[in-house]
């Protein structure tokens, strides 16, 4: 998604990772949000360096969500595949055995992403919710066209002047994008379909998961495209 995101913006647009709380004016410790510089592309990976006070209406501002149940199902086999690179193989293979033994359902039902969906639903009931321009997974694997060109509309790009560029980026085409393998494209349990979670959880996981995350569920029906919103029932 941030390849996407920088073959959109253009050359001219510098990433900016989000490594500390957000804000409005200069600080020790924080990260200074220029709002005046439209050539910056900040990005926040979640809500831990997000703030409620920065001013949506002084950016342009882009939110990718996921539905919470397939990103349950995803981090299960990313825990499995990719130890922290804090701790030492010891450590590591502990953790890879608990979370195996654990099993997908227990380890899915017990995931907590809460903090992520409110920072978002705030968001998106409050004053700018309707101009920020909501993306999900689901557009990205079964919209893609209606996607980046929400996304050119942002960034102010025509969407023939990046259609080639974009071509690679495509679903049917990662296979073959060397940048997506590299990140770990083709790792046992990667996916560029929604509704994983059907086809990894028993069905009474599934049950109980729908009723925990009602609310997050909502919150993807309610701001992903109507056309793909029966994907979150």
């Amino acid at each position: 998604m941030l390849r996407i995101l920088q073959i959109i913006a253009g050359p001219a647009v510098k990433l900016r990772p989000a490594n500390a709380p957000a804000a409005m004016e200069k600080g020790e410790g924080k990260l200074f949000l220029d709002w005046k510089n439209q050539n910056i592309l900040y990005w926040f990976r979640g809500p831990r360096h997000w703030t409620a006070d920065v001013d949506l209406g002084a950016f342009r501002t882009v939110m990718h969500f996921r539905d919470p149940r397939d990103l349950a199902c995803n981090q299960y086999w990313w825990a499995l595949q990719h130890p922290n690179t804090i701790d030492s193989p010891e450590v590591a293979e502990e953790k890879r055995a608990k979370v195996e033994a654990e099993g997908i359902d227990r380890y899915a039902l017990g995931r907590n992403n809460s903090a992520n969906y409110a920072a978002m639903r705030e968001a998106s009931e409050g004053p700018f919710g309707p101009v920020i321009t909501w993306t999900s997974y689901t557009q990205l694997c079964c919209a893609f066209d209606y996607m980046t060109d929400n996304l050119c509309r942002m960034f102010h790009r025509a969407p023939s002047r990046v259609a080639e560029e974009l071509r690679i980026e495509r679903p049917e085409n990662l296979a073959g994008n060397a940048d997506w393998v590299k990140v770990g494209g083709t790792w046992k349990g990667s996916d560029i379909t929604p509704g994983r979670f059907r086809r990894d959880l028993q069905p009474e996981t599934i049950a109980a998961m729908n009723k925990k995350l009602a609310r997050d569920l909502e919150f993807c029906r309610n701001r992903d495209a109507a056309f793909l919103a029966h994907h979150y029932s």
